[in-house]
């Protein structure tokens, strides 16, 4: 249990820098061709949106997964007879 969340951690923080740093590039060249020199800008704020929403994405991913797989297993663990339940009304 400790690892998978270890993991799980590594993984989106991984992929959080990856996309982060990817995008940061990218912003900060844009921005120098616009001005034509080198300064902080705008494209700073967009990195910390990009991360956020980096890590709020992963996150929502994983969460999704662990509740299909939590899914699964429910279903499997049931007996067929005594998990139905039909209302009679």
């Amino acid at each position: 249990m400790i690892r998978r969340r270890i993991v799980r951690n590594l993984a989106a923080a991984a992929y959080t820098l990856a996309v982060t740093f990817a995008v940061g590039r990218w912003a900060v060249h844009a921005a120098y061709l616009e001005r034509g020199y080198e300064a902080a800008g705008g494209e700073y704020c967009l990195v910390l949106m990009v991360c956020w929403m980096a890590w709020k994405a992963i996150n929502y991913l994983f969460d999704t997964l662990e509740d299909l797989e939590h899914e699964r297993n429910c279903k499997k663990r049931r007996s067929g007879g005594t998990s139905r339940i039909h209302d009679n009304r």
